[in-house]
């Protein structure tokens, strides 16, 4: 009896080794390229802002062939400062209260229809840090000034110098706002320094206190009996001195 043929069994087949390092790269790439892109679509998002279409002087009124609609793509508090191209109309008839290169950013504080300096008072730049003044502040609001002397040490105090002023004016400095739909040409910023409009008799004691002490500017509420550059009240002066 011729013996039985042992069962034949499915050969296994031999699987490609994985390479765990190879995968982990493929991935990475791929996550940087993803990244990349989202990046390159978020620098190609602008905004229609107004801009100058010429150069402007401080107290030029402002004409409608002055001003131009460009994309601009903007971070920080440009957003808030800037223009929208579709108040370009509003824009013409305004007042400029400081220059304005042509190709430039046209920001709110650029915009005044008033105060005017009448025959009692004068107009002093303050400076001030970018993050130590409210960010929309701009021509005609009321600031209250606070004076303080030795700041940090135990003799420091803080005195009212002026209860209310009239902003002037807010220059800004250049940074942070790229004109044109590529990373072009940057344009300016942040508050660096305020003008008020301050009475002529206050004017020694402020000047003092900017020589000798850190002042403080506080947005205060519209007052519509007084004007720009009212006289604090009675006992509200210090002028940072002791």
């Amino acid at each position: 009896m011729a013996a039985e043929s042992p069962e034949r069994r499915p050969g296994r087949v031999a699987l490609p080794r994985v390479d765990v390092r190879l995968l982990a790269g493929l991935a990475l790439v791929l996550v940087s390229v993803v990244g990349g892109l989202t990046l390159w679509r978020q620098a190609q998002i602008t905004t229609p802002v107004v801009v100058a279409a010429r150069a402007i002087d401080p107290g030029d009124v402002i004409q409608p062939d002055d001003l131009a609609v460009s994309p601009a793509r903007l971070t920080g508090s440009l957003a808030s400062l800037s223009v929208p191209g579709t108040e370009l109309p509003a824009v013409a008839g305004r007042t400029a209260t400081g220059p304005i290169h042509a190709g430039e950013l046209v920001v709110r504080p650029d915009l005044g229809d008033g105060p005017a300096i009448g025959p009692g008072e004068l107009a002093v730049t303050i400076p001030v840090d970018d993050d130590s003044v409210y960010g929309r502040l701009r021509r005609g609001d009321a600031v209250a000034v606070m004076a303080t002397t030795d700041a940090g040490q135990p003799e420091s105090r803080t005195v009212p110098l002026l209860e209310r002023a009239t902003v002037y004016s807010v220059a800004l400095e250049a940074s942070h706002v790229s004109l044109g739909a590529g990373a072009g040409d940057e344009e300016r910023g942040l508050h660096t320094s305020v003008t008020l409009v301050i009475p002529r008799e206050r004017a020694a004691r402020v000047a003092h206190a900017l020589v000798n002490a850190e002042l403080t500017l506080l947005l205060v509420a519209p007052d519509p009996v007084a004007g720009p550059g009212e006289r604090p009240a009675d006992g509200a002066g210090g002028g940072g001195g002791r």
